[in-house]
């Protein structure tokens, strides 16, 4: 019986340390997979407006910019009123919004075409003040504007807020300034990213959001 116990526990030993070998052989696409599931884009087209969410001026700005530069809208809209805590030590009370706005001009894109929708506290909350400002706004069209390993949560929560609704949704997803999509792992930012995204899946999740 003890020989036994014995075998039993070195074959469980062997098992384990053959299984961590896999895994440090694999990884790299380990980890890359588990990255990629967090992002869920649609092929970009040309729509009636473009909604940046808040989160991120910078990078969801500047890909604003872009696409708007390349015609695919004539009109970006930032929502959002979380200011940022660093923000309010100094006193400066700019929600997301009018930061994201602020950054979009600075590159040349006129200020009669980048509106505000200063609502908004989380992606659930954005989702409700989109939908309801394109029906009283005629807006059939709309591409959404986020980080890229965002856009699976916002396929999610948009998709149930849209649904039946005849609006046509485009998720567009914005790429990390702070680290590189493919190599998350190799930086704090992308760990911090990934580990937060997965949690909120699970909560929204939890919530039935």
């Amino acid at each position: 019986m003890i020989r036994f116990l014995k075998k039993a526990s070195l074959t469980a030993a062997a098992c384990c340390l053959l299984l961590l070998l896999l895994l440090f052989i694999f990884r790299v696409p380990i980890l890359r997979f588990i990255g990629n599931q967090l992002i869920c884009e649609n092929k970009m087209e040309k729509v009636q407006a473009i909604f940046v969410l808040s989160g991120d001026p910078w990078d969801r700005g500047n890909e604003a910019v872009r696409l708007y530069k390349q015609g695919f809208a004539e009109k970006i809209i930032c929502t959002g009123e979380n200011v940022p805590r660093l923000f309010l030590i100094a006193g400066i009370l700019y929600p997301e919004s009018e930061l994201t706005q602020m950054n979009i001009i600075a590159q040349g894109v006129p200020a009669k075409d980048v509106e505000l929708l200063c609502k908004g506290t989380s992606t659930k909350e954005e989702s409700d003040y989109i939908l309801e400002y394109c029906k009283h706004n005629g807006i059939k069209k709309l591409a959404v504007v986020s980080t890229k390993f965002h856009t699976w949560r916002i396929h999610n929560t948009f998709g149930k807020k849209f649904k039946d609704t005849g609006l046509q949704l485009i998720i567009h997803g914005a790429p990390s300034s702070a680290y590189e999509e493919n190599f998350w792992w190799r930086s704090e930012d992308g760990m911090i990213f990934v580990n937060n995204e997965y949690i909120k899946l699970i909560y929204y999740r939890l919530k039935g959001f």
